[in-house]
């Protein structure tokens, strides 16, 4: 019997056309591109044997990855790391102990709270995520451009997530939700003084900072231990924007840091960030008067001053974005003899959670991705936490000792400049304003214990946002 086009012979007295089909092109791979469904007759129904209309469209609904839950909007850049200085005296990596010595790097900057259209100069957290490919294995260094989170338990942080994301009821942005959140955690009150600053809104992710927020651990070849936060600092310097200039940026070109950071490396001009890191002999933690593995803190610089490393220079665009960039996996727990977890809650808590988002949301093979791929390895290969500590105590669940959720953040605020209070303060009204009035009250008595003087300007502003709020 003779075939119809891959299929039966189904119209009685059909014969097989010599001539060339006249419902395929050629394609640069040598297969034929189908234009055409295969049918009976011309206007005949579709038949279920058409394989290549399936295939088709099959190919087209499973084409794209899935959205990240966070940080779904991003871009990426390639280029290497290099150390300068060596670090052999507090960790066995052998990344962080040679200098001159180079290894690859991939890098996805972020916005937490994102979807594919939300602007790149919204009030949000920057991630600023490396992975580095060393010979030892994959290091994966998770980064946001400001210091401090917004509590300091994992178990907290869907809460945190679901009062960052729109309503339920309508998928709109709702002001309530997100002043809730810092009227319900005082321990924010550090991360709002932060978040709603200037350093919330950003233009270029070529003059970023990015900071671990969470506290590590490094280890050296004698079984030392010390603790330890990293820091990029970018060498064309840290530059940020106001509320207005970040407005109107939105509706001119929202889409501003991508594409700044793309046309840069496109011109064949590097972008380059020096790594530093602070180090604390974990015996500290009995005399400083908050907890160092409290992620809504930060580290005193001039007790524990910054310690350059190494530098990255990124110098590469990607040429695919769904395999190269959308599909980078990043996970706290890639790390390298050496390198280890503390006991910082919100470490430990991001420290199985990643790998289940990657599995939900690229396989459960996404580490035989290529931009992801680890020659050789198996679960046996990754670094485990803390080999040779004696711990024992009563297993509880309780709030860390001297949590002091304001001491920081009034320190944070006395050390902006006059115009950088007022925009504070002008920036937290104008939203504030759209709060429920408990909410107002409660976020007003944090800002009370920062200073007085900023609850009082923060007040004054909302009445006169209030004066306009409907009209």
């Amino acid at each position: 019997m003779d075939n119809n086009n891959g299929g039966s012979q189904v119209e009685k007295g059909n014969t097989r056309d010599t001539a060339p089909p006249k419902n395929v092109t050629p394609t640069k791979t040598g297969c034929s591109e189908v234009c055409h469904s295969q049918t009976v007759g011309v206007r005949g129904p579709v038949l279920v044997q058409d394989t290549v209309l399936h295939e088709t469209l099959e190919t087209f609904v499973f084409s794209t990855t899935l959205p990240r839950r966070l940080h779904t909007k991003g871009f990426g850049a390639f280029g290497y790391y290099y150390t300068t200085h060596s670090m052999k005296e507090y960790t066995k990596a052998r990344l962080f102990q040679i200098p001159g010595q180079q290894v690859p790097v991939a890098v996805r900057f972020s916005l937490a709270s994102s979807n594919q259209g939300t602007p790149d100069t919204s009030r949000n957290v920057r991630g600023f995520s490396t992975k580095f490919y060393t010979a030892e294995g994959i290091f994966d260094l998770i980064c946001n451009h400001l210091p401090v989170f917004f509590v300091r338990d994992a178990i907290l942080i869907a809460d945190v997530i679901s009062h960052l994301s729109p309503s339920p009821v309508n998928n709109l942005p709702d002001p309530e939700r997100l002043w809730s959140l810092f009227a319900k955690y005082p321990e924010a009150t550090n991360m709002l003084i932060w978040f709603f600053s200037d350093l919330g809104t950003v233009k270029s992710l070529r003059h970023i900072p990015g900071h671990s927020v969470s506290t590590y651990v490094w280890l050296n070849a004698q079984g030392v231990r010390h603790y330890v936060k990293y820091h990029w600092f970018p060498m064309a310097g840290v530059a940020y924007i106001d509320r207005q200039e970040a407005q109107w940026l939105a509706c001119q070109d929202p889409d501003i840091a991508g594409r700044d950071l793309y046309d840069c490396i496109a011109k064949g001009k590097a972008v380059e960030y020096e790594l530093c890191v602070q180090l604390m002999n974990p015996e500290d933690a009995k005399i400083l008067p908050f907890d160092p593995l409290d992620d809504t803190k930060v580290w005193d610089e001039t007790r524990y001053p910054l310690c350059p490393v190494g530098r990255m220079v990124l110098n590469c665009n990607p040429e695919n974005y769904a395999e190269q960039v959308d599909k980078l996996a990043f996970d706290p727990a890639n790390l390298l003899p050496g390198l280890e977890f503390s006991d910082d809650k919100v470490l430990q808590g991001r420290t199985f959670i990643y790998s289940d988002a990657q599995r939900h949301r690229l396989g459960p093979n996404y580490r035989n991705i290529p931009v992801n791929r680890q020659p050789n390895w198996s679960p046996a290969c990754m670094v485990s936490s803390g080999n040779g500590r004696y711990v024992a105590g009563e297993i509880m669940r309780a709030e860390i000792p001297n949590p002091d959720n304001f001491t920081q953040a009034t320190q944070k605020y006395e050390s902006f400049s006059p115009a950088e209070k007022k925009n504070l303060a002008d920036n937290i009204a104008s939203g504030l304003v759209h709060a429920l009035p408990n909410t107002q009250h409660i976020v007003l008595c944090h800002l009370e214990q920062v200073s007085p003087v900023l609850a009082a300007t923060v007040r004054d502003q909302m009445c006169l946002y209030a004066s306009t709020v409907g009209k």
